[in-house]
């Protein structure tokens, strides 16, 4: 089993049809279910999650109902989710550093940490430090 940070984005679009990349971030989320990959995310990934449907539902892109059903699904991932708190000091180095926020510098954070890949869905994060960080890789 291959472990991997993976972000709200991933999943993000694994479940909305109308986002650009829909159909890889589907195909990610089978090998999890299959078992090929076991995700990894820091403990933010569920506020980001659920602001994400919020989003998604006052700009009338889905119901409420349907941003209930979005977020059951999303969370019942089992997503090992992290307490970054560890790697605070190294999260504001890579945030200052790269002029990410704190919540992209956790992820970038977690993966270093956990030797890992981290896949994102965030193409402008991706084009911002993928050359100083390998082992993140794009959607």
């Amino acid at each position: 089993m291959i472990r991997i940070v993976v972000d709200a984005s991933v999943l993000l679009k694994a479940y909305f049809r109308d986002e650009r990349g829909h159909d890889a971030a589907q195909e990610l989320v089978k090998f999890y279910a299959r078992g090929d990959y076991h995700f990894i995310a820091p403990t933010l990934i569920t506020y980001e999650i659920i602001n994400a449907c919020s989003i998604a539902h006052r700009k009338g892109r889905i119901s409420l109902n349907l941003a209930k059903e979005i977020l059951r699904e999303m969370l019942s991932l089992e997503i090992e989710k992290e307490d970054v708190e560890p790697l605070k000091e190294r999260i504001l180095d890579i945030s200052c550093q790269y002029n990410r926020s704190a919540y992209d510098a956790s992820y970038i954070a977690l993966a270093e940490a956990e030797n890992c890949n981290f896949i994102t869905g965030d193409e402008k994060l991706y084009r911002s430090v993928s050359k100083q960080f390998p082992f993140i890789k794009s959607l």
